[in-house]
């Protein structure tokens, strides 16, 4: 008998084992015989109970999580707005007369992550038409507490906005640096979307330094992840496995999946406190007015390459003017960093303070030179 023969007839011989062993214990059965009981494996309920407990506590997000949610607050805008009533269907008809009144409706829902003092940053979209017409401004915090919330600043520029709320013993987040981000690196999204709040989803850095332009706003060094972003949760805080605010979740691709952006929150931080201070962003100034060199006017100004800016104008009575820059001036560095294009001329200048003396490296008719002077205020 070979071992072959052995492995193909063994179901035959053991399935009449079987079959018999079934037919013994049906007859065992209508003579009567208890069915034995369940052994305890088989108990469900007691087998889960058994079960060694598993420290959730301890893996990285949770943590995170553990650290930055309670810092991370639901925001319910109720707006004002004006509605002219007539008692009159001849006023009504004309257009005239009527007495007006003050209606409110809700506005609109979002995050937001608290700072300390008792303050609430956010994106200027989620209290839009609040912070303009009075409105009223509900947050709520992670332990279920609501307070009304006053809106100090706002910008559209930015997307960033300040709120204040009372209270004592507010938490307030952890707050990190975008400088430190990588490509790839682990975060963590917390918010409240379409009304679910506290809500966590985690992805990685996908790209920094994004620019785009999105509903009448040019936002610059945006970062980019896949970790989920939806409506109701932009406002609320992007952090690192620190549990460190490193981004303020701001909008989501909805013709793709799983790319969102956030503000980093080393701009949010610098605009809060213009907010802060001013009620509004005070922004530094060179009067200048400038495009990307393109191959086309490199070739027309004969210059080596197509990088820089040129210069397209020059307003009149501003820091440039006064420095004597003209129209056709090409800039090719500013306060010591390299300008390759107009994306890198605003970030360098954007974070400058007023008054500021800024050096910049400039090509004019084959000569390169340096113009020196101070910014100023933005009208």
């Amino acid at each position: 008998m070979s071992r072959n023969w052995m492995l193909r007839t063994m179901p035959i011989w053991l399935g009449t084992l079987l079959a018999g062993a079934g037919i013994g214990g049906f007859l065992a059965q209508r003579k009567g015989a208890a069915p034995s009981s369940l052994p305890p494996s088989l108990d469900f309920a007691a087998a889960a109970n058994a079960a060694p407990p598993y420290a959730a506590s301890g893996e990285p997000i949770v943590r995170a999580v553990q650290r930055a949610a309670p810092a991370v607050v639901s925001l319910d805008t109720t707006a004002r707005y004006a509605v002219r009533i007539f008692d009159d269907p001849a006023d009504a008809f004309w257009g005239q007369g009527g007495r007006v009144e003050q209606r409110e409706r809700t506005a609109g829902a979002g995050s937001g992550v608290l700072l300390p003092g008792g303050y609430v940053l956010t994106n200027q979209h989620v209290v839009e038409g609040v912070v303009e017409n009075g409105g009223r401004i509900t947050v709520t915090l992670f332990d279920g507490r609501k307070l009304q919330g006053t809106a100090v600043g706002a910008d559209r520029s930015t997307d960033i906005a300040l709120i204040k709320v009372p209270g004592k013993s507010l938490p307030a987040a952890p707050l990190g640096s975008t400088n430190a981000l990588m490509p790839g690196q682990t975060v963590i999204a917390i918010g409240n979307p379409v009304g679910l709040s506290a809500s966590v989803s985690s992805g990685v850095v996908s790209a920094l330094g994004r620019p785009l332009a999105f509903e009448g706003r040019t936002y610059e060094n945006l970062i980019q992840t896949d970790a989920a972003i939806n409506p109701g949760n932009s406002g609320g805080a992007l952090v690192d496995l620190a549990g460190r605010v490193v981004g303020v979740n701001t909008l989501v691709r909805s013709d793709a999946q799983n790319i969102g952006f956030a503000i980093p929150i080393t701009t949010a931080l610098r605009v809060a406190d213009e907010l802060k201070r001013h009620g509004k962003v005070r922004r530094p100034w060179t009067g200048l007015i400038v495009m990307d060199v393109t191959p086309r006017i490199a070739a027309l100004l004969d210059l080596r390459a197509a990088t820089g800016v040129v210069v397209r104008g020059v307003y009149s009575n501003s820091p440039a003017a006064a420095a004597g820059m003209a129209r056709g001036d090409v800039i090719v560095a500013m306060a010591g960093k390299p300008v390759r294009n107009e994306g890198d001329f605003r970030r360098i200048l954007t974070p400058l303070k007023i008054g500021q003396e800024v050096a910049l490296t400039v090509v004019r008719e084959g000569q390169r030179g340096t113009a020196r002077f101070r910014l100023s205020e933005a009208p």
